[in-house]
């Protein structure tokens, strides 16, 4: 499962920096040259639609730099001269990387977990927007005012449950206004809102606005993709704003009427559904909204679809150039070769254990020759040669040497091959251990050393052999808010007489 959760992490990490370069392509090219709103809103859609697919380029033909770098696949296999003392940084590094493998099915669980609640809300909006458009009423003389305005399939209706107009529906849109907006608004004023919202219709910006809450639903930690959805939001009403101008024919009395029904809904109050398309939101947005109509130039209004485009292309081609050159490959295909290749190394690595473990000779030698590495682990278990010498097979540990078993190395949680022989007092691997340059004074996470699990268990003929190859008898490890020392956890008054002779301390040194 690790190599899957690994390419998400990767995926993730691409999707941030990718679009932190849309969100300074997009700032660059709209300081260019000024481009309508319309436009405007057209490329932030495409910024938006970029960047949550330009992650998955990493799944395009090409090497496959992360699963060979995955920091899972390195603790899987410790490679020779990793021991050392509990205090040295290799220990330590060994110890958060498996941390942070712990910690990846976490980060997944809460990603799912948030996607499930954005998809909650998202679900809780289209119930709410289809209660709105099923309690709301026929209104026949917004009808007759807007004559031949309506798109098809399109109706207006009168909501009490509403403080601002909005669009709500998919296939079958309607256009509700607050009963006692209607009433209170001049015709004129009304009208000029009503074009915007008809502006929302004819752009099927409520399509492009769920296919934004799905995409924000699936990426709801990132804060770059959420900056990119307000910037489209804003747009987009903008977008509206100029088509309802240029239908009316004057962006000043449009951003007149806009103030008008803003005094009006907000003697209202105003609540925001997610699936529905309103003409207020934020007051930030608002004034942005009546600068760009007070600024607005018709011109640039009716001409702005060449530049967009061209200014649109650079986005375009500079953003897929860049993701293509560094996004590194985790190619579906290899993805699944290396995870299939994973399980069928485990499965032999599983055989080998077991056959160090039996003291079958010839097993392991055949394991080992068909390209099975000797140092591989199992967790919870170890080691072929943790295995053999907690085992006191001394034959198989002499045979493991041989075909190049590092004599120190460790597993987290299983100690290593001294320590282990030493705890269970196999004297013979003990002695061919030390005779293959074992560490007399390693130290291993949640295992301390040889000596003072030798102590614990009595064994005074091993503690004595240790001491005589240079163990330290102060040397102590801090564990469970404590200190262990070979003295402290010496069982046996002969073991606690004999490390007392040889200068040990309770504490250690």
């Amino acid at each position: 499962m690790s190599a899957p959760l690994d390419v998400v992490l990767v995926i993730a990490a691409q999707h941030l920096w990718q679009s932190a370069v849309l969100l300074l392509l997009a700032w660059a090219a709209f300081k260019l040259r000024p481009i309508s709103a319309d436009a405007r809103s057209w490329i932030w859609l495409c910024v938006l639609v970029l960047a949550v697919v330009s992650p998955l380029a990493a799944f395009l033909p090409g090497a496959d730099p992360v699963a060979e770098a995955a920091p899972a696949a390195r603790a899987a296999v410790l490679l020779p001269g990793e021991i050392v003392p509990a205090s040295s940084t290799t220990t330590d590094n060994a110890f958060l990387v498996q941390l942070l493998s712990a910690l990846k099915p976490i980060a997944i669980a809460a990603w799912l977990l948030g996607f499930a609640w954005q998809l909650w809300r998202l679900l809780g909006g289209w119930v709410e927007a289809r209660r709105l458009q099923r309690t709301a009423r026929a209104a026949p003389q917004l009808d007759h005012l807007l004559a031949q305005e309506l798109p098809r399939n399109t109706a207006v209706k009168m909501s009490n449950r509403i403080a601002s107009p909005m669009v709500v529906g998919l296939s079958r849109q309607c256009i509700l206004v607050p009963e006692a907006l209607a009433a209170e608004l001049p015709q004129p004023v009304l009208l000029d809102i009503l074009q915007h919202e008809i502006a929302h219709v004819r752009r099927r910006d409520m399509w492009i606005s769920l296919a934004q809450r799905l995409f924000l639903a699936v990426y709801w930690w990132s804060p770059l993709l959420r900056l990119i959805g307000t910037r489209l939001d804003l747009a987009r009403e903008m977008a509206c704003d100029e088509r309802a101008a240029l239908r009316s024919g004057e962006s000043k009395a449009y951003a007149a009427s806009l103030l008008t029904s803003v005094d009006k809904v907000l003697s209202l109050g105003h609540q925001r559904h997610l699936l529905a398309s309103g003409i207020f939101d934020t007051r930030k947005g608002l004034t942005h909204r009546i600068e760009g109509l007070l600024n607005m130039d018709p011109k640039t209004q009716r001409s702005g679809y060449r530049p967009a485009l061209a200014l649109g292309a650079v986005v375009l081609m500079a953003s897929v150039a860049l993701t293509l050159a560094v996004t590194p490959r985790v190619g579906y295909a290899a993805l699944v070769a290396k995870t299939d290749d994973a399980q069928s190394q485990n499965g032999k690595v599983e055989l080998l254990i077991e056959a160090a473990e039996a003291g079958r000779l010839e097993e392991v030698r055949r394991l080992v020759r068909s390209g099975v590495r000797v140092d591989a682990r199992v967790d919870g278990t170890g080691t072929a040669l943790i295995v053999a010498a907690r085992a006191g097979n001394l034959q198989m540990v002499d045979a493991l040497l041989r075909l190049g078993a590092p004599v120190d190395q460790y597993s987290l949680r299983d100690g290593n091959p001294l320590i282990v022989a030493a705890m269970k007092g196999h004297h013979d691997v003990v002695d061919r251990l030390i005779e293959a340059g074992a560490n007399v004074n390693a130290v291993v996470t949640y295992d301390e050393t040889p000596l003072i699990n030798a102590a614990r268990e009595g064994h005074l003929s091993i503690v004595t052999c240790l001491v005589d190859k240079g163990a330290d008898v102060n040397l102590a490890v801090r564990a469970d808010f404590g200190v262990r020392s070979p003295l402290n956890q010496a069982h046996g008054e002969d073991v606690r007489r004999y490390l007392i002779s040889k200068g040990a301390r309770p504490d250690g040194s």
